[in-house]
Order: structure tokens, then C-alpha cells, then sequence
């Protein structure tokens, strides 16, 4: 009897979509966002924390998807879906542009969360 062989952690299905901004964008997200107490003060901020999830999503063995995102087009996705734009709505949008991605056959972002 043959043993399965595990798949390795750093192999993981699929890959996470992590919302990136310009830092235009983020302003403007800063402005429009029903939850802009809670976001990061300076874009430099979450500049840091984003590129940190990236790198621990990375050590964990996750792939992730760098999706750039424009707050206008967000927003409209918002309002189309009756929703208001605040951290799930976020969540929801990049994972749907993902998907988009994956069922398009298109190539995913290029990753610049990565260190040299």
C-alpha cells in the first residue's frame, strides 16, 4: 500500500488577495471610507503593515495576489452592491477581483511586497 505524501506547507491552494493602494489611492480612501477611524493614520503606515502581511502570508505558504486598487471603482462596486465601503466590503472586492483573475486565465499582479 502506497502512503500519500502530504502536500508541502509552503503549497497551499490558491492564493490571497491582498488589497494594494497607490498613495493617491489611499487618500482618497481615506476620504470616502465609512471606516476611516480605523484605517492606518499615514500611508506610509499601512505601507508597512501591508507589506509585513505579505511577507507572513508568504513564511506561512500562502501565495498572494497583489490587487491594486482604485478607490472610484471600489466605491461603485459599493454602491452597486447596497453596501457601505468599510473593511469587508474591502475584503470582498479584492477577493472577486481574484477570482476574476483565476477564472479569466490572466496572470495575477506582479508582487512588489517583495524584499531584495
Amino acid at each position: 500500500m502506497k502512503k500519500r505524501r502530504k502536500k508541502p506547507k509552503h503549497k497551499k491552494e490558491g492564493a490571497i488577495g491582498l488589497a494594494w493602494y497607490s498613495r493617491q489611492q489611499w487618500e482618497i480612501l481615506k476620504q470616502v471610507a465609512d471606516d476611516a477611524e480605523s484605517l492606518d493614520h499615514t500611508f506610509s503606515q499601512w505601507e508597512a503593515k501591508a507589506q509585513n502581511a505579505a511577507r507572513m502570508l508568504r513564511q506561512s505558504g500562502y501565495a498572494v495576489e497583489i490587487v491594486d486598487v482604485d478607490v472610484t471603482e471600489l466605491l461603485q462596486w459599493c454602491k452597486s452592491g447596497n453596501r457601505p465601503l468599510d473593511g469587508e466590503a474591502r475584503s470582498d472586492f479584492v477577493e472577486e477581483k481574484v477570482q476574476d483573475t483565476r477564472s479569466s486565465g490572466r496572470p495575477g499582479a506582479k508582487d512588489r511586497t517583495k524584499t531584495s
